[in-house]
């Protein structure tokens, strides 16, 4: 399959690596096998490292055994090490298991935000998301170059501004109860890292050739990795995320979740009253 490339048509895109040649429907800005020649993209590969650490934090920091959440950290670790995979290699299999994860784990988060907003659902919802995304991957995993590519971009952005619809939701919701000063903090950092995470990414996919260090157009004598540093700031915004999903869930059931500061500098929640009987598998 030809592959949707953001880079430049400089050489130094085009070295032969060990995993060579790429498969995958995208290659990011930085320079093919640079630092070694059995690492596609270094710097985007050790990225996902700082990631799987936040994943790992919050698994262990989560207050209760609840499967639903449990589920979602360890899909977001599939993530973190299905993205080392494919930026070490750029094939197209090792993308789909970077991919796919995130499809999953944004529908779990939205099926906890929809019943935590409208109850219950019954069967029929976990079905359908089971439905849907059982096509999701069948397509993605037939399609490549830029129908590949652009489908799931479209289709990861459409849950992503769902998750965010559903949280405003549930924070105008909560706020009218009881206002907490520490969600909104949380929120307000979702929403930087989250858009400097975007903005980074952006420019990286679209402004490559003028950034890469390498190219006759670029205007800059070195790169500055904003694919790498997506991968940071983007996993930030998805713990902060992750802990206001995980607030509102705990808040509408009566559970009164607390958010407060693990060893003074990473937020963390935990429940007011908390017996064995709120633990659920």
């Amino acid at each position: 399959m030809a592959p949707v490339t953001a880079a430049s048509s400089s050489s130094a895109f085009n070295r032969i690596g060990f995993w060579s040649p790429n498969t995958a429907s995208v290659d990011w800005c930085e320079n093919n096998y640079v630092v070694s020649y059995y690492i596609a993209e270094f710097w985007n590969t050790i990225s996902n490292f700082g990631s799987l650490l936040l994943v790992i934090l919050g698994y262990h920091l989560f207050p209760t055994n609840d499967g639903r959440f449990k589920v979602l950290f360890w899909t977001c670790g599939v993530v973190a090490i299905g993205s080392t995979l494919f930026h070490g290699t750029l094939r197209h299999k090792m993308q789909l298991l970077d991919e796919l994860p995130m499809l999953y784990s944004a529908t779990i988060i939205l099926y906890i935000l929809v019943e935590a907003k409208h109850g219950r659902q019954g069967s029929w919802f976990p079905v359908f998301l089971t439905t849907w995304l059982s096509l999701t991957t069948y397509i993605f995993s037939t399609t490549g170059g830029k129908l590949q590519f652009y489908t799931f971009q479209s289709t990861y952005t459409t849950l992503q501004l769902c998750m965010i619809y559903y949280l405003r939701l549930l924070h105008v919701q909560q706020r009218s109860k009881r206002p907490n000063p520490a969600v909104s903090v949380l929120i307000r950092r979702a929403l930087l890292f989250g858009a400097f995470a975007v903005s980074i990414w952006l420019i990286d996919l679209r402004l490559c050739e003028f950034i890469n260090g390498v190219g006759p157009k670029s205007v800059l004598r070195w790169n500055p990795q904003l694919h790498a540093w997506w991968h940071v700031f983007s996993a930030v915004a998805m713990y902060h995320a992750a802990l206001l999903v995980g607030y509102y869930h705990y808040d509408v059931i009566g559970q009164r979740p607390i958010v407060y500061q693990w060893r003074g500098f990473l937020p963390a929640l935990k429940l007011d009253v908390l017996s064995e009987n709120h633990k659920t598998m």
